[in-house]
């Protein structure tokens, strides 16, 4: 019969029954995950950098700061952030390459160069990836919406 993982809070914690529960084999340490916010800035500025040259005419000499605002918003963070797993409080690839098609569509990168082309420079590779694939299944919530039409409407 299998037996389930048991979570023990701190003020759970009882010698006797860690003993028993690691003799069943059933005992696992989970660390929590601290957040470098510096460097997840970082990891997204440089992202995104190789397609700077792409942003319009308009956006070109604020592309920068728009980035830094996006990044520095709680909402949209969280959106371009991993969840879980081991990538757990890195850049989620996926959302980012969400959101640079949203600012294609709203102008801020150009429409005469396609999506695939701004892809493919940002990861750095020949062919698409599963990156370009599967970017269109996130969505933004709400809130973060009606951010980015501010943002994206303040040139």
């Amino acid at each position: 019969m299998k037996k389930s993982l048991r979570r023990l809070s701190s003020n759970e914690f009882d010698a006797a029954l860690l003993e028993r529960l690691t003799k069943e084999g059933r005992v696992f340490v989970d660390f929590p995950r601290t957040i470098n916010k510096d460097a997840y800035v970082r990891e997204v500025l440089d992202y995104v950098h190789s397609i700077k040259d792409y942003a319009t005419d308009l956006w070109q000499e604020e592309i920068d700061d728009l980035w830094q605002e996006i990044l520095d918003d709680e909402c949209l963070s969280e959106f371009l952030t991993m969840k879980k797993g081991m990538q757990a409080g890195h850049m989620n690839r996926y959302a980012v390459t969400n959101l640079v098609c949203r600012m294609q569509n709203n102008g801020i990168y150009r429409r005469d160069v396609p999506m695939l082309t701004l892809h493919l420079r940002m990861e750095g590779v020949k062919k698409k990836n599963r990156y370009y694939t599967n970017c269109g299944n996130y969505v933004l919530p709400r809130n973060a919406k009606v951010l980015l039409r501010q943002l994206f409407g303040r040139v």
